[in-house]
């Protein structure tokens, strides 16, 4: 039976189903990795920045195909996530834009809001790379404008236009030679497919659930909102931990913790438990959890002491020049920013992008006349551009990759210059920094001719893989050796949550006696993933 036009029940239930198919399969595409490093997090950002359409179009009063376009473009741009996300927030805008006061589509709107999208997305990225999600958008949409007229059957059509996107996803190795070193497609491409996939399994009548997914763990500072006062908490300390290699299932340790405290999150598998509890008494609860496997990941926070400090800072009218908000992950790494006059941190980076509404939000608790945003992270920048473009605030992004780039912007900053003057600063003083990273491979995989296993220790320089081996500290001095040259003066090294103190300041020495003319500084970062980041200036 042909279909000659979707109406706007059969489209929200398109766009319901598409969502839910990316969410099934995000773990696929977060393991398209284009390097061996744990930073597979395309699927997850992509689904994110779904969901928040999601919950916009739920939360319509009247359900035309105007209104649910309006709310997915809407929705999507409050809630993108990284460079992925972001990309799709633009084709859902683009969407929009075209199918604007229609009743319902048929094939030539389809034709036209595909190629609106590609030409929103393009606009939208300052260099747009072939061989990406934009490649297999852009291409589908031409064949769609090229053939429309072929059709009076909407699902023919679609399944013309997935199999041609089908065909230039294959081909995007062939466009962008670091996908065919891995042995990859391209991450965002594949997330798009199974959009496109979800929404004509539902035209064609099947349904898609989205699979039970973990309860998710919200950040402690959120957390906090949800009191009035002080006295509203009754349970003081917010605990997580992860247990490595559990010797029960999740289900039976929560059973012993349940009645120790509230806002409990306990899930997990036969690999890891994770889990956060409100309790007076974190101490008992980590004798109870260490019964089961061993403890990582601890994280204790005095709620209590928490409030007082937000409500001090509510209390702070008084309104400044320059105001500042920083992004990474790690305890250490927070102080360092906080300590150099950060007023908000948001804990992400790689795997945990935060999303334009994350850092608008972020941007809104400053009472500040300037906000300067440092994204730390290349996949975060474009959300950061986001925010600024749609904020009521004069907010400004320095588009630091790095985390010591992130700082060295702090340390070029001057109150008494203007935002722009500051701006320029900043900017120039994050190109004068080279950033290295020591992580470990997540799979086996050739990159530049090195031969790479999975769990072997790799060092990151400038994008690339440089040396491989089996110990973090070694692969740091061979990162060192590569960084430095005769105009070096300081390295310095944020050891991460895996590395113990003693192991980091034995370091010194060692990078003495290759980089002789330099200063060392060893800071402990805690940060997750990676077991150093190393800053040369």
């Amino acid at each position: 039976m042909k279909v000659k036009y979707i109406d706007n029940i059969t489209f929200k239930k398109m766009l319901l189903g598409a969502a839910a198919n990316l969410e099934n399969n995000k773990n696929i595409v977060d393991s398209l990795n284009v390097f061996p490093v744990p930073d597979g997090d395309t699927g997850t950002n992509m689904n994110l920045t779904l969901q928040a359409a999601i919950r916009e179009i739920n939360n319509l009063s009247e359900s035309t195909v105007e209104a649910i376009a309006e709310a997915a473009a809407n929705g999507s741009l409050m809630g993108a996530r990284g460079n992925s996300g972001v990309i799709l927030s633009q084709l859902l805008r683009g969407m929009a834009k075209r199918i604007k006061g229609v009743i319902h589509i048929d094939c030539k709107l389809i034709a036209e809001s595909f190629q609106s999208a590609a030409d929103t997305a393009y606009k939208a990225v300052m260099r747009p790379v072939e061989g990406t999600i934009l490649t297999v958008a852009r291409e589908t949409a031409e064949k769609a404008m090229a053939t429309y007229e072929e059709y009076d059957d909407v699902t023919a059509f679609l399944e013309s236009l997935l199999n041609q996107a089908k065909e230039t996803l294959s081909r995007t190795p062939e466009m962008l030679p670091v996908l065919k070193q891995a042995d990859v497609v391209d991450a965002g491409g594949k997330g798009l497919i199974y959009l496109l996939e979800g929404a004509l399994a539902v035209l064609k009548g099947f349904e898609i659930k989205p699979e039970k997914q973990e309860q998710e763990i919200i950040d402690t500072a959120e957390e906090l909102k949800e009191y009035g006062s002080e006295d509203e908490i009754i349970f003081t300390y917010c605990t997580e931990f992860l247990i490595k290699k559990p010797t029960k299932t999740a289900e039976e340790f929560l059973s012993k913790i349940y009645d120790k405290g509230d806002s409990i999150v306990c899930v997990g598998n036969e690999n890891v438990i994770k889990t956060h509890i409100h309790t007076n008494n974190p101490g008992q609860i980590l004798a109870i959890a260490v019964k089961y496997g061993e403890l990582t990941n601890i994280k204790i926070d005095n709620m209590k002491e928490q409030f007082r400090e937000r409500q001090k800072q509510a209390k702070n009218n008084v309104k400044k020049k320059y105001g500042f908000v920083s992004i990474g992950m790690g305890e250490g790494i927070q102080k360092v920013f906080t300590d150099l006059n950060v007023d908000v941190f948001i804990s992400g980076g790689q795997t945990m992008n935060p999303s334009t509404e994350d850092i608008l939000e972020a941007a809104n608790e400053i009472n500040a006349e300037h906000i300067i945003v440092l994204p730390n992270n290349s996949n975060i920048i474009l959300a950061a551009n986001q925010a600024k473009k749609i904020s009521n605030k004069d907010l400004h992004v320095v588009p630091s990759k790095t985390i010591p780039q992130g700082i060295a912007a702090l340390i070029a900053f001057r109150e008494d210059s203007s935002i722009e003057e500051n701006i320029e600063a900043m900017t120039a003083a994050v190109k004068e920094v080279k950033t290295g990273q020591v992580t470990y491979a997540v799979r086996d995989t050739s990159f530049n001719g090195l031969e790479i296993k999975k769990d072997e220790i790799i060092a990151i320089y400038d994008g690339d893989i440089i040396s491989h081996g089996k110990n973090p500290e070694d692969e740091v001095i061979k990162l060192i050796k590569e960084m430095v040259d005769e105009d070096s003066f300081l390295i310095t090294l944020f050891y991460g949550n895996d590395v113990d103190k003693e192991t980091a300041e034995s370091m010194v020495d060692r990078i003495e006696e290759i980089a002789e003319d330099c200063d060392v500084e060893i800071i402990y970062g805690g940060q997750p993933l990676y077991y150093y980041i190393v800053s040369v200036e």
